[in-house]
């Protein structure tokens, strides 16, 4: 039994056997695209619920910094104006020492 296969028909079956040997290589792609899908959505959600931590730490800290830096403001304050206060004193002690010792002399 003799078989003659023309060279129409030996493309074709190339072209055939080519065209299922890719969507094969294509379905296995797929899965693993599926899969890898999986894995980026759970990161994802894993980043979605650190970053809300995140920005819920970071607006915790800059409420304290910002209280703390009021204090330092106002702890400023008052030490300026306490050294005010003393330097007055100081310069009224000053005055007093100065005419007890011209009086002296």
């Amino acid at each position: 039994m003799n078989i003659t296969i023309d060279l129409k028909m030996l493309l074709l079956i190339i072209i055939c056997v080519a065209v299922i040997v890719l969507t094969v290589y294509l379905i296995r792609c797929l899965k693993r695209l599926a899969v890898t899908l999986e894995h980026t959505s759970e990161v994802l959600k894993d980043v979605e619920v650190i970053t809300d931590l995140a920005a819920k730490r970071s607006k915790d800290v800059d409420d304290i910094i910002s209280n703390v830096s009021d204090t330092v403001s106002d702890i400023t304050d008052t030490v300026n104006e306490k050294q005010s206060v003393i330097s007055m004193i100081t310069a009224i002690v000053k005055a007093i020492l100065a005419i007890k010792n011209a009086s002296d002399k």
